[in-house]
């Protein structure tokens, strides 16, 4: 476990820096720019995951001889994707990134040992936080409303049934960490087609392509066959009324893992290559085979550390289940709506909303 100080890059971490706090043994230093003569004090460095914007700070802790930290959002986050709401979970790796197969991380290690070492009363919770996020209809990100077929214009359902592939945005760091690129979306989605003839074919596009922030790999593929989910939906609207889901990488592949779903991964996401899912990759260090309820509880409760950002106090995860439930439909309520729509999702309006 590392404590002390540990040196922060980004301003983006350093914004989180409060949240970091609370829920580690750490005290966040930032260097920025200026690095000289304070990086002997620091224990490590921390960054956000692979990206980009972290390189910097895992070149500097490979020059220190200090360990990287990588730092992500857990999945159950916000109502909405991006800055402005602070997320309700972090993760913290100091061995790899939860996304990225090609390397060993913290959490595959926790999940061996879940799976080596039962735990009743902790696969207890675990199975009880599952069946309180499907009855709350409870996701990372958390702006759509829960609707039936009908209402997201899916009509009757054909005789083959229906089947969902899931979208994400260009250049995510969990496609690329997989081997993964826009051929792998055409594949998947061909596949999808020709094991299902008779099925109707659901393309959900991620919140943040709908946003305008980010392009997807599958925006413009809508057919006779196929229907693009574009708008603003729960996803446990879809996870509940399909037998079959196709992912990359996505976080709501594991959650229709959660919902009794066949789940073909194309990419290598966390929950890939422990025998609870079809996969088109080999995952030859993942040889446990933890049961649903331990690979929930790796992630979830071994790995995630969850938190009230607006309070600054450390929460468990059914209080953080409960209290973005409560978050997401005072947000989607007629007034919340209303004027989130016309000024976005600022934190202060979020404070205001969430203290009355």
């Amino acid at each position: 476990m590392t404590r002390g100080p540990v040196a922060v890059l980004s301003p983006g971490v350093w914004r989180l820096r409060h949240l970091i706090r609370e829920v580690t043994d750490w005290e966040p230093v930032f260097l920025g720019g200026n690095r000289r003569g304070r990086t002997h004090d620091v224990a490590a460095v921390a960054g956000w995951g692979h990206k980009q914007t972290a390189h910097s700070a895992r070149r500097l802790a490979e020059e220190m001889g200090k360990p990287y930290i990588a730092i992500e959002d857990g999945f159950i986050r916000s109502v909405r994707p991006g800055r402005g709401e602070l997320p309700l979970s972090l993760v913290f790796d100091r061995a790899g990134v939860h996304y990225d197969p090609t390397k060993a991380s913290e959490l595959e290690r926790l999940i061996a040992k879940a799976a080596a070492t039962p735990r009743p009363s902790i696969e207890a919770r675990a199975e009880a936080a599952i069946a309180r996020i499907r009855e709350l209809g409870v996701s990372k990100y958390n702006a759509g409303r829960r609707l039936s077929a009908a209402q997201m214009g899916l009509g009757r359902a054909p005789r083959g049934g229906r089947v969902l592939v899931v979208d994400q945005t260009v250049g995510d760091g969990s496609v690329l960490c997989g081997s993964a690129g826009p051929e792998t979306f055409e594949d998947m989605l061909g596949e999808a087609l020709r094991d299902h003839p008779d099925a109707q074919v659901i393309v959900k596009t991620h919140p943040e392509v709908m946003g305008g922030r980010k392009r997807g790999y599958l925006s413009h593929v809508a057919s006779e066959r196929i229907h693009v989910v574009d708008f603003e939906v729960n996803p446990w609207s879809l996870i509940d009324i399909v037998d079959h889901v196709y992912v990359v990488s996505s976080q709501l592949g594991f959650e229709a893992l959660l919902g009794g779903c066949k789940v073909t991964c194309f990419g290598g996401p966390f929950y890939a290559g422990w025998g609870l899912t079809d996969d088109r990759q080999e995952f030859p260090r993942r040889r446990a085979r933890p049961t649903l309820e331990q690979l929930f509880a790796a992630f979830y409760l071994d790995y995630a550390r969850y938190i009230d950002p607006l309070r600054l106090k450390r929460i468990d995860i059914e209080d953080a289940i409960d209290r973005l439930a409560w978050r997401r439909d005072m947000a989607l309520s007629a007034c919340i709506r209303k004027r989130a729509l016309g000024h976005g999702y600022r934190v202060a309006e979020h404070a205001r909303a969430w203290l009355g």
